[in-house]
């Protein structure tokens, strides 16, 4: 599958709406703290709308830059499968502290 074109210019729209949606914010601020208004610790409505639309403007474009690649599930050759030694259970990472387990470190060198 092709990459569609559209992607680095819907992800500047939604870096540019999210600049926006900034100073909005910071305008807005100004204002209510000037007029002494009590509500200036929340945003208005539509600077949220703007910021939640910009995200998903940016998501989109991200979307769309490039191929997506296969996820290989099987090891192939050349890797090694990562496995936790037999002494790390999760038995230990819950009813053993770092002190217990320096404890008997200690008696036993």
């Amino acid at each position: 599958m092709a990459p569609l074109s559209g992607g680095p210019a819907l992800t500047t729209l939604g870096t540019l709406l999210l600049l926006h949606a900034t100073y909005s914010c910071l305008h807005y601020r100004s204002l209510a703290t000037a007029a002494d208004l009590p509500s200036a610790s929340s945003p208005p409505i539509d600077v949220v709308v703007e910021a939640f639309l910009a995200f998903l403007l940016c998501l989109a474009g991200q979307l769309m830059c490039g191929p997506f690649h296969r996820v290989r599930a099987s090891a192939g050759s050349g890797r090694r499968e990562i496995v936790a030694p037999p002494y790390r259970t999760r038995d230990f990472d819950l009813f053993n502290t770092r002190a217990r387990a320096l404890a008997v470190a200690k008696r036993t060198s």
